[in-house]
């Protein structure tokens, strides 16, 4: 039996619960297992608290977030883990693409909703449960411009790049001083949401929850809605750039959802300065682990999209005449 397994056994245990009647669910930073009505998740990691602090903080979130009802927090064998009710419905990513236009527009309106839900939370009381870096950024300038300054030395980008890249971080850590932060997510994908009869119903995982501009889950949002993960070719598709007219319509429309948290240069300089801090993040990835060429790396791709001067593939989100 798995390790995380024998430990899940006795948590299940002390419920009355039998471990041969769950069922493994998704989770990269912890096990989950759905059993019945309940769901347990377990930290990988031995000596955290992190999941403590979640369920900390789901005590103030608004109930229209609609995430899932605590029963019990607990360490079993230096592993911290959380049972809680289980929400009725599937994971986004099992649905998404089978979703019509109309019906992705739904989504994202509700997606949104519950964004600002979490972002009206008074952050007095969470502040001292949650983080002021993301799970992919420590937000640190002089380490950010570094990275920028080290790939140029290596030739990944033209100084005349890499100067557009350092630019738009430098205006990103300027524009982060003096913006009022909210409580984020911090990782809102269509894995960390739930559906239901055509409904979102659930904001899962905030473990990766910071306190921060708002930019921060309007980056998560727009690169969830706009840009799609192809299997096949493990690259982003975005589809603000396809020419079908359907699509474009579909575009417009969430560009129009987008547009109001992105009305001031501010707005658009934290925006850009998350799309960048990301990607770097996954081009670090990448080259720990080179796979093939360098040009094959989705990462670098992007990265170097942005240094047209003119935001990229990201530059229709500026257009005035949406």
């Amino acid at each position: 039996m798995e390790f995380y397994e024998k430990i899940a056994v006795k948590i299940f245990r002390q419920y009355g619960l039998d471990f041969g009647t769950a069922e493994r669910a998704g989770g990269w930073t912890n096990a989950v297992w759905i059993n019945g009505d309940v769901v347990l998740r377990l930290s990988l990691r031995k000596g955290n608290d992190i999941i403590r602090r979640e369920v900390e903080r789901s005590k103030v979130l608004p109930s229209t977030v609609g995430y899932p009802p605590n029963i019990s927090v607990g360490i079993t064998d230096d592993y911290e883990w959380s049972l809680s009710e289980r929400v009725q419905g599937k994971v986004l990513s099992e649905v998404w693409f089978n979703l019509s236009w109309a019906e992705k527009l739904i989504t994202i309106k509700q997606i949104i909703n519950i964004m600002n839900e979490v972002h009206s939370v008074e952050i007095s009381k969470i502040e001292h449960l949650t983080l002021r870096t993301a799970w992919y950024s420590s937000f640190n300038e002089s380490e950010s411009l570094g990275d920028i300054e080290r790939y140029i030395k290596c030739g990944y980008f033209t100084p005349e790049q890499g100067r557009i890249l350092k630019d738009i971080l430098i205006n990103f850590y300027k524009s982060k001083t003096y913006i009022t932060p909210v409580l984020c997510h911090g990782d809102i994908t269509t894995d960390n949401l739930l559906w239901h009869d055509g409904n979102v119903v659930s904001l899962l995982d905030f473990e990766h929850s910071v306190i921060a501009p708002c930019q921060l889950d309007i980056h998560s949002v727009a690169n969830l809605v706009l840009i799609q993960y192809d299997e096949v070719s493990s690259k982003d598709i975005v589809i603000l750039t396809e020419e079908n007219y359907e699509t474009q319509q579909y575009v417009n429309e969430v560009i129009s959802l987008l547009k109001p948290f992105l009305s001031e240069q501010s707005d658009w300089d934290l925006f850009m300065g998350y799309n960048v801090l990301y990607r770097q993040r996954f081009f670090e990835f990448w080259l720990a682990d080179p796979q093939g060429e360098i040009t094959s790396c989705d990462a670098y791709q992007k990265l170097l999209s942005f240094c047209d001067g003119n935001y990229g593939y990201l530059s229709k989100l500026l257009e005035d005449d949406i």
